[in-house]
């Protein structure tokens, strides 16, 4: 017989088997909607790689949770956006591509979002620069100190 420790065991490596790690990259121009979405990353465990730019792993389903959480957002802005210009079209897109829809005037992507995940190959293949500063404790404090006087 197995102990219930074991099968404890066995669930979560079957979980972890099944994530994949994934990087989300976004471009948002509102403060408040990108900020939001940073949460969100931070909220499912991402570390963030860059500004506008988290990883970690993820299962199929806390991607499709992400997703919606983002899509949320996203139409949280839109719902602003159609308040401050009435007459403007709002086309969502899961394509990176413009609508098909002529458009009045031009498309731009006003907020793009992307989740992707990546398989074990791909991360061993990623090429990476990094530069790394060991910045002395005793400089810190005066940096801080020197960010808030701006």
């Amino acid at each position: 017989m197995v102990s219930p420790g074991i099968l404890d065991i066995l669930a979560v490596w079957v979980v972890k088997a099944m994530e994949l790690s994934t990087l989300v990259i976004y471009d948002i121009e509102d403060d408040r909607a990108r900020l939001r979405v940073s949460e969100a990353c931070k909220d499912f465990g991402l570390e963030r790689l860059q500004y506008s730019c988290f990883r970690g792993n993820l299962s199929q389903n806390k991607r499709e949770e992400l997703y919606e959480r983002l899509r949320k957002i996203q139409r949280d802005w839109e719902l602003r956006w159609r308040k401050d210009f009435p007459g403007a079209r709002v086309e969502p897109t899961e394509l990176p591509s413009p609508p098909a829809d002529e458009a009045q005037g031009r498309w731009t992507p006003a907020f793009k979002i992307m989740i992707q995940p990546l398989c074990e190959k791909d991360i061993k293949t990623a090429l990476y620069a990094y530069l790394f500063v060991d910045v002395p404790r005793d400089l810190e404090p005066k940096q801080q100190a020197g960010a808030q006087e701006c």
